[in-house]
């Protein structure tokens, strides 16, 4: 009998079993490796997320480094800008102490020739105090000879007409001389004829001597009278030359003391008056009319016009002039912007005075304008140029419009001083052939800056002229 085999049973109840809790298993394990797939795929969007913000993190720094390298390459370079700028500000102080030292012992030189001309125009005037005492005593002196001449003409004129009475007297006695002679040749001839007239004869003889002796002393009285009258006219001629020769020292002595009272006068502060073609730079910015922002100096103006006319009342060779003012803007104070004024030493001074008083001071300080405009006067023979100002530019040329806004006004003056000095060296004032260059002289009223004063200072200076602060009153 043939051995069957049984078909093995693979599926059973148990088996069943296995393979249920080997499903679930594998299931178990797939939602386990689903949810762990599903938080890698959270942690890798994360991670991106993560790797997005650190390569925009990392591109801002490299952003940020570029930056900083390039700030570090500008602050290096700013380094040695300042380095250099320091150097040449250290330079520049070194400078202005020189400077400064030359300025003081010029200002000493000038003290001392102010104080020589001090002496000379006190000398001066004590000499003409005295002169004029002589020449009151002279006066006195010349109306008591007038006086004495009066008499004499008078004294002159009656011995004259006593003269002309006795020429005529002796006229007529040699005229009666001649009768009696006719007669007495007559009486001889007859007295031979008639022996009764030799009596008659003898006594026209005797009055014919008596008169001829009266002829004679009338001559001699003619005679002393000439002599008199030679002598009154030999006084009168000595009177008049002794008073032409007080006359002449009296005018010398006056052209003395004018041209004492010339010298002092040519010179104001130390600034020697010069100039033909003179512009007259006038500052009317607000600060004219103070000391500072808080303190009003309402005599601040009244002595800017008071020096303006005693310097063009003391320029001995003043032809033509022009005056600017500026402040926001530079105008004419008497128009006509293209051409000269002719001087007129009686009227110009008090037109420019009167128009002057009418001025308002107001607004900033532009001084590059003015000097601009100033300097359009060049070509038609400008020499001189007068600058009366209290302060330093703060509006104008040199500054951009963003400086301008943001920067301090000291910091904006700083900047337009230099510029305006620059400009002065570099074109306005360049010397060219056959056109010399304008000499500056510049005034200050009432500064408390002292940066002021050495920005005034430098631009004389600098310019071939001179400087004077004037102080307080």
């Amino acid at each position: 009998m043939a051995t069957r085999h049984r078909i093995p049973t693979i599926f059973n109840l148990s088996m069943v079993d296995v393979l249920c809790c080997a499903l679930g298993c594998v299931i178990l394990l797939w939602l386990f490796n689903l949810k762990e797939a599903k938080q890698r795929a959270e942690a890798a969007g994360q991670t991106t997320s993560l790797l997005a913000q650190a390569r925009q993190q990392l591109q801002d720094t490299d952003q940020q480094l570029r930056t900083a390298s390039a700030n570090l390459e500008k602050t290096d370079k700013e380094k040695e800008e300042i380095v250099l700028r320091a150097a040449a500000l250290e330079k520049e102080r070194g400078d202005l102490r020189g400077n400064l030292a030359s300025a003081r012992s010029r200002l000493s030189d000038l003290d001392k020739a102010l104080a020589e001309l001090r002496v000379q125009y006190e000398s001066a005037a004590d000499r003409l105090a005295k002169k004029t005492k002589e020449q009151t005593d002279l006066a006195k002196e010349m109306a008591a000879a007038r006086q004495k001449m009066t008499d004499l003409e008078v004294l002159v004129r009656e011995k004259e007409a006593r003269v002309k009475t006795m020429i005529q007297s002796g006229d007529e006695m040699a005229e009666r001389l001649r009768d009696l002679d006719a007669r007495l040749k007559q009486s001889r001839a007859q007295a031979d004829l008639v022996p009764g007239l030799r009596d008659k004869l003898a006594v026209a003889e005797s009055a014919q001597s008596a008169l001829q002796k009266e002829i004679t002393d009338r001559k001699k009285d003619l005679a002393g009278a000439g002599t008199n009258l030679r002598a009154m006219e030999d006084t009168n001629r000595r009177l008049e030359r002794e008073i032409g020769a007080l006359r002449d020292e009296k005018r010398t002595l006056s052209d003395q003391v004018q041209r004492a009272r010339i010298d002092a006068e040519n010179r104001f502060a130390g600034i020697a008056l010069t100039g033909k073609r003179v512009v007259f730079l006038i500052d009317m910015s607000g600060s004219m009319e103070l000391i500072d922002e808080n303190t009003p100096a309402p005599e601040k103006w009244t002595a800017v016009r008071q020096t303006l006319a005693k310097v063009m009342r003391s320029l001995p060779d003043l032809e033509k002039f022009q005056v600017i003012l500026f402040a926001n803007q530079a105008t004419y104070l008497l128009g006509n912007q293209n051409g000269w004024f002719d001087f007129d030493p009686v009227t110009s001074t008090g037109k420019v005075a009167e128009a002057l008083a009418a001025v308002k001071p107001r607004g900033n300080t532009d001084m590059y304008s003015a000097f601009e405009a100033a300097f359009r006067f060049r070509p038609a023979g400008l020499d001189t140029i007068y600058v009366f100002s209290d302060g330093l530019p703060n509006i104008g040329a040199g500054l951009s419009p963003e400086a301008a806004r943001t920067m301090k006004e000291t910091d904006r003056a700083e900047i337009l001083s230099k510029h305006i000095r620059r400009m002065l060296l570099t074109q306005w004032n360049r010397q060219g052939a056959g056109q010399p260059r304008v000499r500056i002289n510049t005034i200050g009223f009432f500064y408390e800056s002292p940066d002021v004063g050495a920005f005034l200072w430098a631009l004389a200076r600098e310019n071939d002229g001179s400087f004077v602060g004037m102080s307080k009153p």
